[in-house]
């Protein structure tokens, strides 16, 4: 069962607060009506250094110490790090209203060199300097994540908590895109539809990042299966929230799947959990925005 904290909601696979264990993690929100800046912050706290504490951790196994001993042992430092910090959010309530830029100020200083880790790695893997497992788009995915986070925690501090529909659409179709790519090159050469389909989606969220009406309509005459989706089930949603929905509904099932052994890959049911948990923060801050 999930801790709750009193005035947020819990989202787990089942809809309810049993995550599906070993490999599952719940995203805990403020309710959808709640502007409160400590709320936000801590729950936004929370997902991010959970996900900072998973690139450290992706990060090391893709880095053999044969021929990236010194990153992979800085990996596991930060992984160290965001982990402690993340206990230590979850087990705390929400700051006083009067702490909320001393709590944010603490994270954002913690992320800040990791940033800095992510794009000289990246840079170096690029020119062959690093001969790591990672690839650079990885880097550099996880350092505009990371660097998202931080805005984010900077402007709730600052009483600004809600979201702009604008930056959430482009930054998590951008999301949503390198995800899929990702995948695909991750599955089995022989899962040749899994790989099709993760190909189509990435088309879709790369139309879709460009949040005009221009690029709805061309994912939605491109890959209508994939933008319309739960549009069938439900008309009055938008195809961008739509093709949230599928993207998440398709991660969902994928990481049971992965877990189950039925779906053949290289994909760590950790990372598979991973990317569900941030298309479900997708959805999730597009009902915000309406």
């Amino acid at each position: 069962m999930v801790k709750s904290q009193t005035g947020m909601h819990v989202y787990t696979r089942q809809g309810n607060e049993t995550v599906e264990a070993p490999f599952e993690k719940a995203v805990v929100v403020p309710m959808l009506d709640d502007n409160e800046p400590a709320r936000h912050a801590w729950a936004d706290a929370r997902f991010a250094t959970d996900i900072m504490a998973e690139h450290a951790l992706f990060f090391a196994l893709l880095m053999p110490p044969e021929v990236a001993a010194q990153e992979r042992a800085e990996a596991l430092r930060f992984g160290e790090v965001f982990t402690r910090l993340n206990s230590a959010i979850d087990g705390s309530p929400p700051p006083e209203r009067g702490d909320v830029g001393s709590f944010v100020n603490r994270i954002v200083e913690e992320i800040k060199p990791f940033i800095d880790f992510k794009a000289k790695l990246g840079d170096a893997q690029r020119e062959g300097r690093l001969r790591s497992l990672v690839w650079p788009l990885f880097f550099d995915h996880a350092q505009h994540e990371a660097e998202r986070w931080s805005r984010r925690l900077t402007a709730i501090a600052h009483g600004e908590p809600e979201f702009d529909r604008t930056e959430v659409v482009e930054f998590w179709s951008n999301i949503m895109d390198e995800h899929a790519r990702f995948v695909a090159h991750l599955l089995d050469p022989d899962e040749f539809d899994l790989i099709e389909k993760a190909m189509k989606t990435s088309s879709v969220f790369a139309s879709l990042g460009n949040n005009n009406l221009g690029g709805v309509v061309h994912a939605t005459l491109q890959e209508p299966a994939t933008v319309i989706g739960s549009l069938l089930q439900n008309p009055e949603t938008d195809a961008v929230m739509s093709a949230a929905q599928t993207i998440l509904d398709f991660k969902t099932e994928s990481a049971r799947n992965i877990e189950a052994g039925r779906i053949k890959s290289i994909i760590d049911p950790r990372l598979a959990d991973h990317v569900r948990r941030e298309a479900l923060k997708f959805v999730d801050e597009l009902k915000r925005v309406g």
